[in-house]
C-alpha cells in the first residue's frame, strides 16, 4: 500500500509548511535517512537565503509578480483571484515551452492542467526574502486580503515623488520591471539587461553578508561545480568564507552516514533474501573506505561551529540529533579508513539513529520495509542548493552582459 501523509485543519501556515517538506522527496538527493536536514537547511539559508530546490529558473521571481499586477489591473474579484492565477500559471508553461522546445526548467511541462504546485507557491519565500513582494507575509494571506491589497495600489505613489508621505505599502517593489508587452502569450527564461539589474540590486540589499548576495554582484556565469571550489565564491568578504568553509566540511563529514545505513540495508536484505545485493555491498564498502580515506586528510571535526550557527538562525538543535554527529565526529578519529565499514559502534550508531527517527518502520528492524529499498538512497555531498543557486547565477549574469 501507498505511504499517505494527511492532515486535518492547519492554518494556511502550516499548510504551506508542510507543501514544503512534501516537496523534498520529489527532489533527487534530498531524502533524509540519518535526520540531518534541518542542520542542512540552516547552512542553506544562511549561504542563499530565498532560495530552495524546487526552483529551477530565476525568471519566475517576475513572472509571478507580473501575473498577479495584470490580474490587480483586472480588478480580479478576491473569490476568484486564486483560480485566475491558477490558470494564468498554468498557460505560462504553454509560453514557456513554444520557447524552449527542450523544457530545461519550465515547471508542470509534464504536469500541465494537473499541475498541484504551482510556480507561485515554490517561488514565494524568495519574493519576501528579496523584498519583491512587500508584505512579509504568505502567499495563502495575500490571497484573503487580495481584494482589499488591490483596491488600496491605485492609491500609491512613486517612491521617488517628492514630498509623499507614505500611507500603505504597496504590494510588489515599486521599481520592479515592466513585463514584455507580449507577455504573458510570449516569455522565455532570459532576463533583459534592466531585469537583471533590479534582481542584483534585491539580492545585494536584501542578502547583503551572505554568498548569494556576493556572487550577484561580484560572480559570473562560470562557476565551479561546487561552490566551495568557486573562484569569486573564495574572495567573498567578512564571514562568508567561514560559512562557506564550515558547509564544505560538514558536507564531507557526514557523507558516509548515508553510504553505512545503505551498506547495513543491502547486508539486511542480502541475509533476509529479500534482494541479491552482492553488488551493492562491495560497492558501499569501496566507497565507504575511500571516503573514509578522504574525511583522515582533514583536520578532526570540530561541530562546535555548526551548533553556534544553528542557535543564531533561530532554530532548534534537537538533543539527539546533536549527539549523534558528536559520537559520529568522536568515533570516526579512533578508526583507520579500512575498517571503518565494519566498525560496530558506527554501524550502531547509523541503526539506533533510524530506529529512534523511524521507530517500527525503520528498515534495519523491519523486514517489510527491504523491499521498497533502492540502492542510493540519500547518498551523495550536501550541496546546499548550489544546484539551484548556480543556474540563478548563470541567468542573471547573462542578463547583466545582454
Amino acid at each position: 500500500m501507498e505511504p499517505t501523509l494527511t492532515w486535518i485543519d492547519l492554518t494556511a501556515s502550516d499548510r504551506d509548511k508542510m507543501r514544503r517538506v512534501l516537496d523534498l522527496f520529489t527532489e533527487k538527493g534530498t531524502l533524509d535517512e540519518m535526520g540531518l536536514g534541518s542542520l542542512r537547511d540552516a547552512l542553506s539559508d544562511t549561504l542563499f537565503p530565498g532560495t530552495s530546490y524546487i526552483q529551477t529558473r530565476l525568471r519566475y521571481v517576475l513572472f509571478i509578480p507580473w501575473i498577479y499586477q495584470r490580474l490587480e489591473i483586472r480588478r480580479v474579484s478576491g473569490s476568484s483571484v486564486e483560480q485566475a492565477g491558477r490558470k494564468a500559471e498554468i498557460d505560462l508553461i504553454g509560453s514557456l515551452r513554444r520557447d524552449d522546445p527542450d523544457a530545461d526548467g519550465i515547471i508542470g511541462v509534464l504536469a500541465r492542467g494537473s499541475l498541484q504546485r504551482l510556480p507561485s507557491s515554490l517561488y514565494w519565500t524568495a519574493l519576501r526574502r528579496w523584498g519583491i513582494f512587500r508584505h512579509d507575509q504568505s502567499q495563502s494571506w495575500y490571497h484573503t486580503h487580495y481584494s482589499t491589497l488591490s483596491q488600496s495600489r491605485d492609491g500609491i505613489d512613486h517612491a521617488d515623488d517628492p514630498g509623499v508621505v507614505w500611507t500603505r505599502e504597496p504590494n510588489w517593489h515599486q521599481r520592479l520591471p515592466k513585463p514584455p508587452d507580449a507577455f504573458p502569450g510570449e516569455a522565455s527564461f532570459s532576463l533583459t539587461r534592466e531585469e537583471a539589474d533590479f534582481l542584483q540590486g534585491r539580492l545585494e540589499e536584501r542578502c547583503a553578508g551572505t554568498l548569494l548576495g556576493w556572487l550577484a554582484r561580484n560572480g559570473s556565469d562560470v562557476l565551479a561545480a561546487d561552490f566551495w571550489d568557486d573562484v569569486d565564491a573564495m574572495r567573498a568578504p567578512g564571514n562568508i568564507p567561514n560559512t562557506v568553509e564550515l558547509a564544505r566540511r560538514f558536507s564531507l563529514h557526514v557523507e558516509g552516514m548515508p553510504l553505512l545505513y545503505n551498506l547495513l540495508v543491502a547486508e539486511r536484505c542480502r541475509d533476509a533474501d529479500v534482494k541479491d545485493t552482492r553488488d551493492s555491498i562491495e560497492e558501499y564498502r569501496a566507497k565507504i573506505t575511500a571516503w573514509a580515506a578522504a574525511e583522515a586528510k582533514e583536520t578532526q571535526y570540530e561541530p562546535e561551529a555548526l551548533w553556534e550557527l544553528v542557535v543564531r538562525s533561530g532554530r532548534r538543535l534537537p538533543t539527539p540529533q546533536r549527539l549523534f554527529v558528536e559520537n559520529w565526529s568522536r568515533r570516526l578519529p579512533e578508526l583507520d579508513p579500512d575498517v571503518v565499514a565494519g566498525d560496530v559502534h558506527l554501524r550502531r550508531l547509523i541503526i539506533d539513529r533510524e530506529r529512534q527517527l523511524k521507530s517500527e518502520r525503520a528498515r534495519l528492524a523491519n523486514r517489510n520495509r527491504l523491499l521498497d529499498w533502492r540502492p542510493g538512497t540519500g547518498v551523495g555531498r550536501m550541496d546546499f542548493r548550489w544546484v539551484r543557486v548556480r543556474q540563478f547565477m548563470i541567468d542573471l549574469h547573462r542578463g547583466l552582459a545582454s
